[in-house]
């Protein structure tokens, strides 16, 4: 019986010119790897990309290429990134790609820069590739029979297909798929493909033609369970995503929700989603941009426990002041809200009992139910720049322990005078000014509460103060913190000073502290 030899064991000669002949091989790079296999044994490395435009890393991949060919190794091949801006055959894309495939490949990603791949067949039979990444592609064919056994990620980014394909043809080849993300690539999704076990889905400024196509998708999904929809101002010009809201069947399993700069037709399109989404449990909504047609969103949704809107696109019309336009929230059980809303006007907050962490920035006006409606909240930022207290008179708060306020707003100590009187379990206290004041700081601005509140009496602890400038105001407020506080453990000033000797520091100081124990800290 004839011995097979292996490569490794061939003259230098010979294995020169066999590698020389693989492409894309340069015969000075072969030279360099023949070397060193007699200088330093070749291990393979978990983690291979290949820039086609870069002299080391086609050392790298070159030595992966080799090292698949020599090596009796088994160890496994983590990722292999082709990140091409030349042309090359398919029979060469196909031959890396086989390469990665016996070392049983694990992560997979194409960046072709337009360029048409022919998906290798060789991915058909790999039972290790678990996330397949294509960039900038352009897929003209999908093979018969072209299947990804094992996948369970697929991210597809500025992929084009030919009329006669779709990202559907890939799709009826994952039976395992989990996770889809499709960005800048038009979908459109036939009857017959079923995702059963797919659980996250993101459509990132991709669209679907026919419109009805979106519902096909959330059709096959039976299981899906995160749902991210995000639309930039240049996707306004194509269909819009929910012109048709899908049934409720479509809707049953999903539990988050992310909408971004997403157009609708009108506020009851918003309302007709939300009331269909029956398990609902995390939702977040941002607006960056004017064009929609939404001017009050009505989210109820009682199963919702996790909120967050950002509202932060610019005015457009004068109507925006005519208008109520704004979020009306019912989720009686929500434990987390956060919101940034710098542009309605109205806002509107139901009864939320089981609320325990709120960050709240907004700047209309607030009614009486604001954050009183808020009963259990224990963590809570809060910057209202408007000039009233947000919540009725004789509210207590009686699980809040920690409060960080902003001092933007002219009312901003009152505001403090009120929470620390209506806070009786208050641990720690963080007061930071994030924007510009626009109010002059005068005295007349600082209610001393009548009583010292029992929270300074028996439980704050922690005390800090960011960009403090040691105003009128904020000195009468510090002073009075520290003279009142008397389980205060550490006092905190950030401050733009670095010198220890400088005036302001030295003002604070000098303030008497009726807690021994407080430590003064400068930042």
């Amino acid at each position: 019986m004839v011995k097979q030899r292996r490569m490794n064991e061939l003259p230098d000669e010979l294995v020169l010119k066999i590698l020389s002949m693989i492409p894309p091989f340069k015969e000075s790079v072969a030279t360099r790897l023949i070397s060193n296999q007699h200088e330093d044994p070749y291990k393979l490395v978990p983690d291979v990309t290949f820039e086609d435009n870069n002299e080391e890393s086609l050392v790298t991949f070159m030595s992966f290429v080799y090292g698949s060919l020599l090596s009796d190794d088994d160890q496994t091949l983590q990722r292999l990134h082709l990140k091409l801006v030349r042309n090359y055959s398919a029979s060469k894309i196909n031959f890396w790609v086989q390469a990665a495939v016996n070392r049983s490949v694990r992560k997979l990603r194409f960046d072709l820069s337009r360029k048409t791949l022919k998906l290798p067949g060789c991915l058909s039979s790999c039972t290790t590739l678990k996330s397949l990444i294509l960039h900038e592609v352009s897929i003209k064919v999908v093979p018969l029979g072209f299947s990804l056994p094992s996948l369970k990620s697929l991210h597809v980014f500025s992929v084009y297909f030919s009329r006669t394909e779709s990202i559907s043809s890939i799709l009826r080849g994952c039976p395992v798929l989990e996770y889809l993300v499709l960005h800048e690539t038009c979908y459109y999704y036939p009857e017959d493909v079923c995702l059963s076990l797919l659980k996250s889905l993101h459509l990132l400024s991709a669209w679907s033609l026919p419109c009805t196509s979106l519902t096909r998708l959330l059709q096959s999904c039976p299981v899906l369970e995160y749902l991210v929809v995000s639309q930039t101002e240049r996707d306004y010009s194509i269909p819009i995503m929910f012109s048709v809201i899908p049934p409720e069947s479509c809707l049953l399993s999903i539990k988050s929700l992310h909408l971004s700069s997403v157009q609708f037709l009108g506020d009851e399109y918003v309302a007709k989603l939300l009331k269909r989404c029956l398990a609902l449990e995390d939702l977040a909504i941002s607006r960056t941009r004017y064009y929609d047609k939404v001017r009050l969103y009505n989210i109820s949704v009682p199963t919702l426990k996790r909120l967050t809107i950002n509202n932060t696109r610019e005015k457009h019309t004068n109507n925006d002041y005519k208008e109520n336009h704004g979020f009306w929230i019912n989720a009686p059980a929500l434990k987390t809200l956060n919101i940034k809303d710098t542009v309605s006007n109205f806002l509107m907050l139901e009864f939320m009992p089981e609320v325990t962490k709120a960050n709240i920035e907004v700047t209309c006006d607030q009614s009486e139910k604001f954050i009183g409606s808020l009963t259990s909240v224990q963590h809570l930022s809060l910057c209202s720049r408007t000039s009233e207290t947000p919540y009725r008179s004789g509210s207590v708060f009686p699980y809040l322990e920690h409060v960080e306020l902003c001092t933007c707003s002219a009312g901003w100590a009152n505001l403090l005078a009120s929470i620390l009187s209506d806070s009786p379990r208050l641990h720690s206290l963080t007061l930071k000014s994030n924007h510009s004041v626009p109010y002059n700081d005068t005295m007349n601005f600082w209610n001393e509460p009548a009583v010292v509140p029992e929270c300074l009496l028996m439980h704050l602890e922690i005390f800090e103060w960011r960009q403090y400038e040691d105003t009128v105001q904020q000195g009468k407020v510090a002073e009075y913190i520290l003279a009142n506080a008397t389980c205060l453990k550490m006092a905190t000033f950030s401050t733009r000073y670095r010198d220890k000797d400088h005036g302001m520091l030295m003002e604070i100081k000098k303030l008497n502290r009726v807690s021994e124990a407080c430590q003064l800290v400068f930042e």
